[in-house]
């Protein structure tokens, strides 16, 4: 190679080698196809969603599927090809010239996706910088080898998409695994060779009654589980106390002037601010005059909420004390670590039970009396400890899985990139000494469109 330029290529900006046209928006489109309408293609089409419209404006560039798609407003850099239609404003149309091939074209765009990014312009919404064409510079390879870079290419990327295919499973497997592991804890599966083993010390109705926080005579109920478990309704057992409405004041300066620390636990903390299920810490905090309109809550209680569509079942244990709004229902005073844990896992199971029982279309919500009258299945504590010791034991391995798949994931992710580079620095295939150097293909270009331009008497860069 010489100055890093493989042998036979030569290089050139990435707008001589292609004729670009920029989409617009047509002044009609219909929903349905019709002759004399082309189908009417944006960002979303272009990323294989259905055709949407159809236009038959003559204004609006159309291409086939020779030429490649390229992003130029927005998210900008996605590109792709195989495509007829007209095409929008935020998208260009490029045909490779001279018998480059059209997906060799397309990887060239891929391979330039930073450089797209950091050249881009617009601090809202990004567009690829106007001049993007001339100071793109490529290394063309000679056109043979272009096309056996093209082999190689489809034939990995390929792999590649089938082991990305592959290891897209693995969330769903997990979040199924996970799933069923919950189902068995509450279910008695999970421990029914414990059962088998042990013999209980202290029964399930002993356990209740010695833990309950409320004044209320506790209904035994059928439990289909063991003659050692008992089902009895939340409200028989805890007291359930709703969040503040309407909310407090709260301050996020006076956090950092205060030594005392108010947490105001909205939903959004859940998925936020939670490790395993357990919240930490809060986005926001109260200040003195605020908490004393608040729901108090501390570290022996389970949360769940109880509104929207994205709140309604969503349920947490807490590592912090703090004050709850009012989409958010507390069980109280849960003293054994290992009864509240089973409460969580019973509850994570119950979402979508929940949301068939809210009251309300567009914003559903559960009553107190809801939660109160809701049935769960209690184990003697001896079984409750060993229970969640298991579900510990599988939740460890699942996260051992996910942590690698998500070590894989971003190892795949990288490996396109890696790959074009390698192609267009001359490493992924042999240069072969008998074809056409690429300075021969691109003075042809170069000569057929200035023949264009003394025909035409328009000078168009690309």
């Amino acid at each position: 190679m010489e100055n890093n330029i493989p042998q036979g290529w030569v290089e050139c900006s990435l707008g001589e080698i292609l004729i670009a046209k920029k989409g617009k928006k047509p002044t009609t489109t219909i929903d349905e196809p019709k002759p004399g309408y082309v189908p009417y293609i944006l960002i979303d089409e272009m990323e294989g969603k259905p055709i949407r419209f159809y236009t038959n404006d003559p204004k609006v560039s159309v291409i086939d599927e020779n030429e490649v798609l390229l992003v130029w407003d927005g998210s900008i850099g996605k590109c792709g090809s195989g495509l007829n239609g007209a095409i929008g404003s935020t998208l260009v149309g490029l045909k490779a010239q001279d018998k480059i091939p059209t997906k060799f074209l397309e990887y060239t765009i891929r391979q330039q996706n930073t450089f797209i990014k950091e050249t881009s312009t617009g601090s809202g919404l990004q567009h690829i910088n106007k001049d993007f064409f001339d100071i793109c510079k490529i290394k063309l390879p000679p056109l043979a080898e272009q096309k056996r870079i093209l082999d190689k290419l489809n034939a990995i990327f390929e792999k590649l998409e089938t082991s990305k295919n592959r290891l897209e499973k693995i969330p769903k497997i997990l979040k199924r695994f996970r799933q069923s592991v919950l189902a068995s804890a509450v279910n008695g599966k999970l421990t029914a060779d414990w059962r088998n083993m042990n013999k209980v010390i202290e029964s399930s109705i002993d356990f209740i009654n010695r833990i309950k926080t409320v004044e209320t005579e506790t209904e035994i109920l059928a439990c289909e589980v063991s003659n050692t478990w008992i089902s009895v309704r939340i409200g028989e057992v805890f007291e359930i106390v709703r969040g503040s409405s309407p909310r407090p004041k709260k301050d996020e300066r006076y956090f950092a002037k205060s030594k005392t620390v108010y947490h105001w636990i909205m939903l959004s903390d859940f998925t936020d601010n939670t490790k395993n299920d357990v919240l930490y810490t809060t986005n926001e905090f109260l200040t003195q005059e605020g908490v004393r309109f608040s729901r108090y809550v501390n570290q022996q209680d389970v949360l769940i909420g109880v509104s929207g569509v994205y709140g309604v079942g969503r349920t947490c244990l807490l590592d912090i004390e703090g004050y709850i709004y009012d989409g958010i229902m507390a069980i109280k005073s849960v003293s054994e670590i290992s009864f509240r844990k089973f409460i969580h896992y019973f509850l994570l199971l119950q979402r979508m039970k929940f949301m068939e029982v809210a009251t309300g279309t567009s914003w559903p919500n559960i009553n107190t009396k809801i939660l109160k009258e809701y049935v769960f299945p209690v184990p003697p504590l001896a079984e409750q400890n060993e229970i969640v010791k298991r579900v510990e034991q599988l939740f460890t391995f699942a996260d051992k899985i996910e942590a690698r798949y998500t070590k894989a994931k971003a190892l795949l992710d990288k490996l396109p990139q890696s790959i074009l580079s390698k192609a267009f620095h001359g490493e992924l295939v042999p240069q072969e000494p008998s074809d056409e150097p690429a300075s021969i293909l691109l003075a042809r270009i170069r000569a057929k469109k200035a023949i264009k331009i003394r025909v035409s008497g328009k000078r168009r860069k690309y």
